[in-house]
């Protein structure tokens, strides 16, 4: 391999390896879900993660997407659809589209935030940003949902969320382009993920599909 060939491999927390791959991104939710599950509970009142020791400048950049992540939260369980399509990008993301393109169904917002399917009541923590320049950024928190089956995971676990952010200008609002969850606590190793772009939801289950939103858990 020449040196700008990417070659990754994962250790668990015994120091065991669990995967490893040479030019193709790792899938960093599904590897946590299923061998870096949290040492510890999640607690629903974790604080978002602190900002000492950044410059201003970043400080601003990071509350302001983690305002955007707010408002993204408070559509989907409110079942805001207006709200919804205003924060999300018209991007299609690849990771979506990969599963459509073969085959794969997609569940239209206007599905998922019916009263019976949103994870209305679901709480939030833990958040984090990462400012990858000034039009580009994740999100993460932690997700409780509220309901026990339906968008969550019957045993009670929480899940972990990622969002990919996108904008053309620094001038301009930030845009989600992609949201991401996966089951992920201590106990049960991850049965299915969730992937989320402005056309609606994907989910990729090995148990019996559900319809909530998303169907994560079977």
């Amino acid at each position: 391999p020449n040196s700008d060939d990417l070659i990754w491999f994962g250790l668990n927390y015994n120091g065991r390896s669990f995967a490893s791959a040479s030019n193709e991104d790792p899938r960093l939710l599904e590897i946590l879900g299923q061998n870096l599950r949290p040492a510890e509970l999640l607690d629903e009142t974790d604080e978002n993660e602190g900002t000492t020791g950044m410059n201003e400048d970043y400080v601003k950049l990071t509350n302001n997407i983690l305002k955007s992540q707010q408002t993204f939260y408070k559509s989907l369980t409110e079942g805001d659809l207006n709200g919804m399509k205003s924060i999300f990008s018209s991007k299609k993301a690849e990771e979506i589209s990969e599963i459509v393109d073969t085959g794969g169904r997609i569940d239209a917002w206007e599905s998922c935030l019916v009263e019976d399917a949103r994870p209305a009541g679901m709480v939030i923590s833990g958040s984090d940003a990462l400012i990858v320049s000034p039009t580009k950024a994740f999100t993460t928190c932690i997700e409780f949902p509220a309901n026990v089956g339906g968008y969550s995971d019957p045993s009670g676990a929480t899940l972990l969320a990622n969002q990919r952010w996108g904008r053309r200008s620094p001038e301009e609002e930030w845009k989600l382009e992609y949201h991401q969850t996966i089951p992920w606590s201590p106990d049960t190793r991850a049965g299915g993920t969730l992937r989320c772009d402005s056309r609606g939801c994907v989910a990729l289950t090995r148990g019996k599909e559900k319809r909530t939103f998303g169907g994560l858990i079977g």
